[in-house]
This record gives C-alpha cells, sequence and structure tokens, in this order.
C-alpha cells in the first residue's frame, strides 16, 4: 500500500509539475524543477547467439526528471540472472550473469509525447559456470565483458499503466574466465542482443 501511495503521489507531482511548467505559472519558479522517480523494474534479456531470453528478477530504478532540461538521470539496479548454456568441452552449464554499471542511465523525456529515450552502461560479469549436476564455478571470481556494455532503449512513459522499453545491444568479447574464456566467447559474445523492460 505505501508502495502504491509513492506511485500515485508521485504521478501527481509530475502532472502538478507539468501543468506549472508548462503554463509558465509563477509556481513553475518558486518549486523544484527536479521530481524523483522510483520504480520497480522487470526486465528480461534475448541472448542473440544462445536464441534464449534470460528473465532477471525484479530490479529498481531511482533517478530524477529535470523538468528544465526534459532530463532523466537515475540508477538502475537488476539482481543477478541465470540460465543454461551449451559449453565446448564442458557441456551444458549453468551461467550466472550480474550487470555491474559503470555510470548513471542519463535520457530525455519529450513532454510532449511522453517518449522517453535513455542510456545505460554497464559490465557484464559471469559470477560462475557451473556444469549441471556438478557446483564447481569454472570461471573463477573476475570474468566479464572486456570493456563495459552500452543500450540504448526507449518507449513511452504511461501515467497510469506500466510503462515499457526496450533496446538492442553488443555484448562485446569476455576475458579472465579462465581456461572456457574462448568457449564462452564462441556463444555469448556479438550484436543483436534484446533488452525490454517494464517500468512500474
Amino acid at each position: 500500500m505505501k508502495h502504491l501511495f509513492r506511485f500515485s503521489a508521485g504521478i501527481g507531482v509530475f502532472v502538478t509539475s507539468m501543468f506549472f511548467a508548462t503554463a509558465g505559472g509563477e509556481s513553475a519558479g518558486a518549486a523544484d524543477a527536479v521530481i524523483p522517480v522510483n520504480y520497480t523494474v522487470n526486465a528480461s534479456t534475448t541472448l542473440a547467439k544462445l536464441h534464449q531470453t534470460v528473465t532477471v528478477p525484479p530490479g529498481t530504478f531511482k533517478g530524477s526528471i529535470d523538468l528544465t532540461t526534459a532530463t532523466l538521470t537515475g540508477n538502475l539496479t537488476l539482481p543477478p540472472a541465470s540460465t543454461t548454456v551449451s559449453v565446448a568441452g564442458v557441456g551444458l552449464a549453468t551461467a550466472t550473469f550480474e550487470l555491474s554499471p559503470v555510470k548513471p542511465v542519463v535520457g530525455k523525456v519529450n513532454f510532449s509525447t511522453l517518449a522517453v529515450t535513455a542510456t545505460a552502461e554497464f559490465n557484464v560479469l559471469v559470477t560462475s559456470a557451473e556444469p549441471l549436476f556438478l557446483p564447481v564455478n569454472l570461471v573463477g571470481t573476475h570474468c566479464g565483458t572486456s570493456q563495459p556494455v552500452s543500450v540504448t532503449f526507449s518507449g513511452t512513459f504511461s501515467l497510469t499503466a506500466k510503462s515499457t522499453f526496450s533496446g538492442t545491444y553488443t555484448i562485446p568479447p569476455l576475458s579472465h574466465c579462465g581456461l572456457l574464456t574462448p568457449a564462452l566467447n564462441v556463444v555469448i559474445p556479438g550484436p543483436g542482443n534484446a533488452f525490454n523492460a517494464s517500468f512500474s
């Protein structure tokens, strides 16, 4: 109930602030031109090479919208997610991925259409790769992308329902994955990966 109240109150503040900002009323200069946003995020990603969709447990987005510059900034936090991959020399293995942000999410809001476009940058960490029925981590503790991933996603902000955003991104080669580095680089990195998320 508290979450619903915060969400409803946030919508009210957004609409009220938008009214004064666009109408040029005296309250626009006196009021704070930045409003906070706080969302639960349900995300998934489709890995192109594996033809698999990985559903990520619910995460959060906490940030703000600057009504003067129409800029959205914030921090996207998503829990680790796992999927089954077929690795040469190992067979089927459970790989667990974790996103480590390298900078805040930055985007723009079109107040006329409520369209949003934003970019997130993060490192993809492979925190474990365990053969099925053998709980042994074969990649150590430093396996991950050799450079940050950049994802630009877009969608339309809704005042009454979930807001859905999507985009595509490229996964750079992996490094520091021990003996599995070459095998993982065959099945994971590459372009055309899809990102989908609903903010509520």
